[in-house]
């Protein structure tokens, strides 16, 4: 499954400018055939680099599953690629794959072209959790990588570590719903508790604003709608400050460690 906006993203600009014609770009004003173009090789080099990037992150802990896989080919069908198109995303998640992957190279390119764009950078990142949340746990070796890579296209730690922590609760939550409420994960097992610590469960009631009684609707709807209030990457789009980064991801931890101690309590 694409989480957040990334599959919006990709579908509408990168699936969409692929299938423009060429007799629509003959209608269009030279300034307009200039942005037209200009957008074309943006999204061009979003997709160039996406898909071998998801191949090195899926590799990193030396195989490549059928969940990643399974993650990658949901991606290409919500493009709606052609035959040739998929052919050549297949191909670049090969090519990700293999040992003299030049990882640096693709990543210069990539921030080169869509240096003017830079949400492009945190939808890229999404995607590519994505690829490396697909077997419902954060591989060290891929977490490495995914650092590596935000440090090279210059995001901040602090805004890669609101994002990963609003994916990972979202992440929890599809999970949950695909599950119908009635498989209990253990996320101690998989690394998956957020650091924060929530020391009883009079305590993670009041994170959520809840009494003790509410049934378990009434506590993911209160997680969900405070999740989204304070969502990191409104923050982000902002150019928020580091302390303010820093203190939506304290909350967004603090928000779901508090559901994840009160789900594991109750038994939903």
């Amino acid at each position: 499954m694409v989480g957040g906006p990334v599959g919006a993203l990709l579908g509408a600009a990168i699936g969409h400018n692929f299938d423009q014609t060429q007799s629509q770009g003959k209608r269009a004003t030279a300034s307009s055939s200039r942005r037209d173009d200009t957008a074309e090789r943006t999204q061009a080099a979003f997709f160039a680099a996406a898909f071998p990037l998801m191949g090195h992150v899926a590799k990193a802990d030396g195989r490549v599953s059928d969940r990643e896989i399974a993650a990658a080919r949901a991606i290409m069908d919500r493009l709606r690629l052609n035959a040739g198109q998929r052919q050549a995303a297949i191909d670049a998640f090969t090519a990700g794959k293999q040992p003299d992957f030049n990882l640096d190279a693709v990543l210069e390119a990539f921030q080169h072209a869509c240096r003017a764009r830079p949400a492009l950078l945190q939808q890229l990142l999404e995607l590519l959790l994505n690829v490396a949340y697909a077997d419902d746990s954060l591989h060290p070796q891929a977490h490495t990588r995914l650092l590596y890579i935000t440090d090279r296209l210059g995001i901040h730690r602090l805004q890669f570590e609101a994002l990963h922590t609003l994916f990972r609760a979202q992440h929890w939550a599809r999970r949950q719903n695909q599950d119908g409420g009635g498989q209990t994960h253990d996320r101690r097992a998989h690394g998956q508790r957020p650091a924060t610590a929530v020391s009883s469960l009079n305590q993670a009631y009041a994170v959520l604003g809840l009494q003790r009684e509410a049934n378990p609707d009434e506590i993911k709807l209160a997680y969900r709608r405070l999740l989204k209030q304070h969502h990191p990457d409104k923050l982000a789009g902002r150019n928020a400050s580091v302390t303010d980064l820093a203190r939506a991801t304290e909350k967004t931890r603090e928000l779901t460690a508090a559901y994840d101690r009160i789900r594991e309590a109750r038994g939903f």
